[in-house]
């Protein structure tokens, strides 16, 4: 037998070791490897030399809609007739910007994958250094994906909304006067972080660009049967709220005017008794989805011009995108600042609130108390139970939680079954005793699934006080977390100072 070369002797002697590393990995982490499974995002192990995954948890298969077993990852041909063409080039050229990681360093990147029924989703890798070759050179990376799919879609639906309303401003240049005021409005609105905030600026927004009018601008509920004014000038003779279908726009989905020689098809929301004068409705559509309605009645019983009419249709779009993009960045705002399961804030949030709260509390020579909030026993939830009823617990308690909070207190989730309640300004006593108030309050929690009644929750709590345990956001959390540990340490149910 032909001796082999030290070349071919390395090559074997690497993969020999590769694979046996990775053999005693998936065989001495067990116990890691169950809590990577059950992890709701991808988690995998990347090797940069042989440009495949050597490790890859089964959360792939969900995310593209296969059954568990029904592909085999990881599986890198699949992969790359999976990805999108688009794609190829910036994966390749992340892959190669990995191998220059540095420890704590990490490195994104977005790209699409293609699911079972031929949709493409949105993913977000992050990797990070898992394993450095003798010369310090990253060899493996550790890497999780999440699903931005949603959050791509609102971002576009935003972007869209944005490049439509820009595209009427532009249609207005040659009105210039009514152009400058169309767009000191659409700036205005463009400028609110909420719709409460545009809503009590319209009709002062409104008034100027339509001088000889009354008017209302109506926004239906999110039921869907009633429309409600919102904003109002001068003296309108139309309803404060009606039913869509008193209204002839909202009927036919377009413009309804309607004069004094037609007094038949004045809309139903107008008063009859009132002087007859001419009226025009415009629906607020978006998206097709009728939002609400703008209502001008004219002080002259002239014939409506062709341009008020053009404005007013043109100024009813603005508004109804104006509104739809608040109502898309108030969602994106809640997603990127929400657990979506528990609706409380989420770590991120956790990390840059408690930071200020610090600050806040040095300055002003406060307390800020913190509660680690741990649910005993929760994989039990999940074995005995179903993973719908762990998810179940977890928003119950969250919802507790939030009931119980001072207003100006933070409810976080910090992760899996951990909870963090911020309190400013209260004292190690006040603490210590609020904690008690809701360990007791979740142990009277009665929950059913299916009609079958779920066993009580209990829950430890760790509890740390700035300045006494920590005067830094990572030092008064681990404090915390130390006293929750303590707490689970001693028996559970129960409420533990750091």
């Amino acid at each position: 037998m032909q001796a082999q070369s030290p070349l071919e002797r390395d090559r074997t002697s690497y993969s020999s070791t590769f694979y046996s590393t990775e053999k005693d990995l998936l065989k001495n982490n067990s116990l890691t490897r169950k809590i990577i499974e059950l992890y709701p995002n991808i988690v995998y192990i990347y090797d940069l030399r042989q440009r495949r995954s050597v490790y890859l948890n089964l959360s792939l298969e969900k995310f593209l809609g296969y059954l568990p077993g029904e592909i085999n990852f990881p599986n890198e041909q699949l992969f790359a007739k999976l990805l999108h063409p688009d794609d190829v080039e910036s994966i390749a050229h992340h892959y190669d910007r990995c191998q220059t990681l540095k420890q704590g360093d990490s490195l994104k990147i977005e790209y699409r994958l293609q699911d079972k029924k031929g949709n493409w989703r949105w993913l977000e890798s992050k990797d990070t250094v898992f394993e450095l070759d003798s010369e310090g050179k990253t060899v493996q990376t550790l890497g999780v994906i999440q699903d931005i799919t949603e959050t791509k879609k609102n971002q576009l639906e935003a972007s869209k909304l944005n490049l439509e309303l820009a595209e009427k401003v532009d249609f207005l240049e040659t009105w210039h006067d009514k152009r400058l005021k169309l767009a000191t409005m659409n700036e205005f609105l463009q400028a609110c972080l909420t719709i409460e905030e545009a809503q009590t600026a319209i009709a002062d927004l409104l008034q100027p660009l339509f001088p000889d009018t009354h008017g209302a601008v109506y926004l239906i509920n999110n039921s869907k049967n009633l429309l409600q004014a919102i904003a109002s000038w001068r003296t309108t003779d139309s309803q404060k709220s009606f039913e869509p279908h008193d209204c002839w726009a909202l009927r036919l989905g377009n413009k309804h005017t309607a004069y004094p020689s037609t007094p038949g098809i004045y809309c139903n929301h107008v008063d009859c008794n009132s002087d007859r004068q001419p009226t025009l409705c415009l629906p607020m559509i978006a998206k097709g989805k009728a939002l609400g309605m703008l209502y001008l009645r004219f002080d002259s019983p002239e014939p409506i011009s062709k341009l008020i009419q053009e404005l007013s249709a043109t100024v009813a779009q603005n508004i109804a995108m104006s509104l739809a993009n608040l109502k898309l960045q108030e969602k994106l705002r809640y997603q990127s600042l929400r657990d979506p399961l528990t609706g409380l804030y989420n770590r991120r949030f956790l990390q840059e609130s408690l930071s200020k709260e610090i600050d806040r509390a040095r300055r002003q020579q406060q307390f800020v108390g913190i509660l680690m909030i741990d649910i005993d026993r929760f994989k039990k939830f999940n074995d005995l139970y179903g993973h719908a009823v762990g998810d179940l617990v977890l928003e119950e308690v969250g919802k507790y939680l939030h009931s119980q909070i001072r207003q100006y207190d933070l409810a976080c989730r910090y992760g899996g079954e951990e909870l963090v309640v911020v309190m400013p300004n209260a004292a190690i006593g006040d603490i210590v005793m609020r904690a008690e108030e809701i360990r007791l309050g979740v142990k009277q929690l009665k929950l059913q699934h299916n009609d079958r009644d779920i066993e009580s929750i209990t829950v430890s709590i760790g509890v740390s006080c700035f300045p006494d345990d920590g005067i830094e956001t990572n030092s008064l959390i681990q404090a915390a977390d130390r006293a929750l540990y303590q707490a689970k340490e001693a028996g559970r149910d129960r409420v533990q100072r750091c």
